[in-house]
């Protein structure tokens, strides 16, 4: 992955009801309202003027079918909304300047290291590219439902591995290549055991499902990394004997940011953290980007072990 890729990625945030073709004035805001930078804890986007509630695109690509939908709400006074009911509609967006709803649906806020590194996210399907749009409603107490609308980009696949497809072979480094000294493979504090097979021995035939966790404790964009590999951490106390699990950092030894690690490229990541749930035959089945709690990912690693 180019450079340049990764500083462009560190401004990123680390059931179908049928309906007839609305008026994009009241489908989704005169031309949908323009989304606020996207939400890593690097860059703390400012509301929309004189809006009670702003959402912040959170998943740094949305494609074709499958997708784990992720939005960061903003209040008035620019704080993280980490409660509530909240509610979204999806609208494709057409050139004569009407939005047609697709779907329904609802968001669960998943947080790891405390309330404020968290997302809101939705299961969500897209059966179609170009431009969509999203309307966001809160409902909080006896209060008003609150509104939020934004527009994002539906690509036609995913540029890190997708649902139901291989996950990359990459030639991971070992603990055993580095003399069994942990602080060159991981910046955990401390480092963490995930280290023993690389990613390409845990995909070879006959081995268990995968856990791949992506993300770099010390230099995380989010803010999530560690918290992240302490939920991965959490699931191997509990799976490490049915599944292997295998951690990589963004970038290599000596971690000054300088060098992004060769798997990374070759996985395309265009952020961090990532975890990829992989089953025995090497098919990507899950995905999570950011924030992504043990008890959201649970389910993702008992489907591949059953």
């Amino acid at each position: 992955m180019p450079t340049t890729r990764r500083q462009a990625a560190r401004l990123l945030l680390g059931g179908v009801a049928a309906g007839a073709a609305l008026p994009l004035l009241a489908a989704c805001q005169s031309a949908v309202a323009p989304t606020p930078t996207a939400a890593n804890s690097l860059v703390k986007p400012k509301p929309v003027a004189g809006a009670d509630l702003t959402a912040v695109q959170a998943s740094s690509e949305i494609a074709l079918g499958r997708n784990r939908f992720a939005v960061g709400l903003l209040d008035a006074r620019n704080q993280p909304v980490t409660t509530g009911t909240v509610k979204l509609e999806f609208f494709k967006l057409k050139p004569d300047g009407t939005g047609e709803k697709k779907a329904d649906g609802s968001a669960a806020f998943r947080s790891v290291g405390g309330q404020s590194k968290g997302i809101w996210v939705s299961p969500a399907q897209f059966g179609e590219t170009g431009p969509w749009g999203a309307q966001i409603s809160l409902i909080s107490g006896s209060d008003a439902p609150r509104v939020a609308r934004m527009n994002f980009e539906v690509r036609d696949k995913f540029s890190a591995p997708g649902y139901g497809e291989p996950a990359v072979r990459s030639a991971t480094p070992m603990d055993r290549e580095v003399g069994g000294d942990l602080s060159r493979l991981c910046t955990n504090k401390p480092p963490c055991i995930l280290h023993s097979m690389s990613i390409a021995q845990a995909l070879e035939p006959g081995q268990k499902p995968l856990v791949a966790a992506f993300a770099t404790p010390a230099l995380c964009t989010s803010a999530t990394c560690g918290p992240e590999l302490d939920a991965v951490l959490q699931l191997h106390q509990t799976y490490g004997e049915r599944a292997n699990f295998v951690h990589v950092e963004i970038y290599e030894y000596p971690f000054d940011g300088a060098k992004v690690a060769k798997a990374v490229d070759e996985w395309h990541l265009p952020s961090d953290p990532w975890i990829f749930v992989v089953d025995k035959t090497g098919i990507v089945r899950d995905r999570f980007e950011g924030a992504a709690p043990a008890e959201e990912m649970e389910p993702a690693l008992n489907a591949v072990l059953t």
